[in-house]
């Protein structure tokens, strides 16, 4: 009986030992390392390869690393901005990850390391990283659509003290771009680090954002979804019967009678970037009612064809119409068509040209500067 204990335990350490093995140590290199000048050095232990690079959005193309003893290759940035960026390694001509950074992320398809930098307090980085403030929650939640006829899934900011309190607060409806998913702002645009930070400055009111998933045959995103969807750009785009502003009081039926929603005009945006955006458009032109603060973030509905539904729009006295787009963007031409639109018919909307094309590098810093103007 003894020695069938001794023969347990000694197995049981064994796989315990093993288990904590296959975990594995790291790469012990720190990549990458930001540096006190904000120059960032990436560094890659590849002994038996010819060539190695790193591709990202802080580069005009590659740059070469460089190989040192033991076989770690380098490369150090210049200076950088508050910012954040996304990586990936080029191992004789192979994309790779960096095995020593463990934060990632996936746009659309493709899977990136990413890492944050704040050269002051206050810089775009500053608003992207987790500070020492209250902090909102992030949930998953599925609810059904009778419309599409499915069970889908909901990303859902609630802000700090939601969960023990009983107060009432406005919502902000964040709708993505093609290939994206329910999970695209909040990994890519940082919601729920730029709403805790705006909130704890006072910049921002403390509200509800609820990022559904805009792709009206995908239920979820990969991982969470039944139907193993492949996000693309293209399929996004795949005809359907059904338009987002025909489903969409599903998503607003669901979170009003589950969440505490202050209701109605006033306590109600819908924002978005490219398709989303466009969707937000024809959101507001469907249910003008509905929504007080419409964001448009590089996607808008053209003016022909839909005077009558904007002058609808402008009739309901929107708090806040809201445009935003990168001067390299193509969506460009139709948001300063549409802002003229406005102009001549003496609307209110707010044209915000920023540097740059149609990136999440904007449309993170559109969601922060809109954010600080809803519900006020």
């Amino acid at each position: 009986m003894k020695r069938s204990l001794l023969i347990a335990a000694t197995l049981l350490l064994t796989s315990s030992v093993w288990g904590q093995q296959a975990l594995g140590p790291g790469t012990g290199l720190v990549s990458p390392e930001i540096n006190p000048d904000h120059s960032v050095t990436f560094r890659l232990f590849a002994p038996k390869a010819v060539r190695v690079q790193v591709t990202g959005d802080f580069l005009n193309g590659r740059a070469d690393l460089t190989e040192g003893k033991d076989g770690v290759w380098s490369f150090t940035t210049a200076p950088l901005t508050g910012e954040l960026y996304s990586y990936s390694f080029i191992v004789d001509g192979l994309r790779t990850m960096d095995p020593s950074n463990i934060y990632q992320n996936r746009d659309v398809a493709t899977w990136t390391n990413i890492f944050t930098l704040s050269a002051e307090q206050g810089d775009k980085g500053w608003y992207y990283e987790t500070h020492d403030t209250p902090h909102g929650t992030v949930s998953h939640v599925w609810y059904d659509s009778p419309k599409l006829g499915s069970n889908r899934r909901l990303t859902i900011y609630t802000p700090p003290g939601y969960e023990g309190g009983k107060a009432k607060y406005p919502v902000l409806y964040l709708l993505h771009g093609s290939g994206g998913d329910e999970d695209a702002w909040s990994d890519l645009g940082r919601t729920a680090q730029i709403m805790d930070n705006l909130i704890a400055e006072g910049k921002a009111k403390p509200m509800i954002v609820v990022m559904p998933n805009g792709v009206w045959f995908n239920k979820a995103a990969p991982g969470a979804a039944v139907n193993m969807f492949q996000p693309t750009f293209a399929n996004s785009r795949s005809q359907s019967t059904i338009e987002v502003e025909e489903s969409f009081p599903d998503i607003m039926a669901f979170i009003e009678k589950n969440y505490r929603v202050a209701k109605g005009y006033a306590n109600t945006a819908v924002a978005g970037l490219s398709m989303g955006g466009r969707q937000s458009c024809m959101l507001s032109l469907h249910y003008p009612d509905k929504f007080g603060y419409v964001g448009l973030f590089s996607g808008v509905a053209v003016p022909e064809g839909n005077e009558k539904a904007f002058d609808a729009v402008f009739a309901a006295k929107p708090k806040l119409y809201w445009i935003g787009c990168g001067k390299d963007d193509g969506i460009m031409v139709n948001s300063r068509k549409l802002k003229a639109f406005c102009d001549e018919k003496g609307y209110p909307a707010t044209l915000y040209e920023s540097e740059g094309g149609h990136i999440w590098r904007n449309w993170r810093v559109y969601l922060t500067i809109f954010a600080q103007k809803l519900f006020k």
